[in-house]
């Protein structure tokens, strides 16, 4: 019995000498500190976390397509941004908003809206989780509002409690070793399933009008718009058809040609005002 668990302890300090080195080489060596990426999501954590005086006329959440045409870093005159980027998942987007109508909730906006391209539905936890979920979203601050599932695909994360120690959280640092995927069957992930649920729940429970509206999209892509709509008539999505419905309606598709990838849009060809609301 000495000797199995001695060979335990030998293959794990083995396994700690081979791993470790290369991590911590880039913890102090790679990381960006002061200039860490995921600027747009802690501007949106501070932004949900600010008590307003001001009338707010709409409160917008957003991916990545989102947060170009209305940056959380941007100050606007009677609109609030929280748009960062798909990597927070929609559990991240119920943290801000969450947050905001906490701190907000006597000075409440007049309409929440949810901007986003098609394919953020489909996002989990993925490799960007590190650093664009857990390092601005700490577990002991909102480990309370984590599902079950979520839980399991946090833990899937290499090293995922490394990521709130203090020199780590503001560093440019995330695991090399990759998250291991999670296949869904729908068009929407569950994860997204349970967080839309629950911001669906809150904007109710506070009697704020809550809608989801797409980004403009890429008239080569509807692949994603096709599956949405083909589970609606499924009823697999039934319970979230009160929103997806009206987001579908809410589609403009633009040419090809004037994105730089297959969700963003060339900086030049951005519109300016998206929503007409400036």
């Amino acid at each position: 019995m000495k000797r199995f668990i001695s060979a335990i302890c030998i293959y794990l300090l083995a396994v700690l000498l081979i791993v470790l080195p290369p991590e911590l080489y880039e913890i102090f060596t790679d990381a960006d500190y002061g200039n860490a990426p995921g600027g747009e999501v802690r501007a949106a954590v501070r932004v949900s976390k600010t008590k307003t005086n001001k009338k707010i006329k709409k409160l917008i959440l957003g991916d990545s397509t989102g947060h170009a045409l209305y940056p959380s870093e941007k100050e606007y005159d009677d609109i609030v941004s929280m748009a960062c980027n798909q990597a927070i998942t929609f559990a991240g987007q119920y943290f801000l908003l969450k947050n905001y109508l906490e701190t907000n909730k006597d000075n409440l906006p007049r309409e929440i809206i949810f901007l986003l391209t098609p394919e953020s539905f489909e996002n989990d936890v993925d490799k960007y989780a590190y650093q664009y979920f857990l390092k601005p979203f700490p577990i002991r601050e909102y480990k309370l509002l984590y599902t079950k599932h979520l839980y399991s695909r946090i833990k899937s994360i290499p090293l995922y409690w490394t990521a709130n120690l203090p020199f780590i959280q503001t560093s440019g640092y995330t695991p090399r070793v990759a998250v291991p995927a999670f296949t869904e069957r729908t068009s929407m992930s569950e994860l997204t399933s349970e967080y839309l649920v629950l911001m669906d729940s809150i904007t109710k429970e506070y009697r704020v009008p809550f809608e989801l509206y797409a980004t403009p999209v890429r008239d080569d892509r509807v692949e994603q718009i096709e599956k949405i709509s083909l589970d609606l008539q499924n009823g697999n999505l039934y319970y979230l058809s009160h929103l997806l419905k009206p987001y579908i309606e809410t589609i403009n598709y633009y040419p090809s040609k004037l994105f730089l990838d297959p969700v963003h849009m060339n900086d030049n060809d951005t519109p300016k005002d998206y929503l007409g609301i400036l």
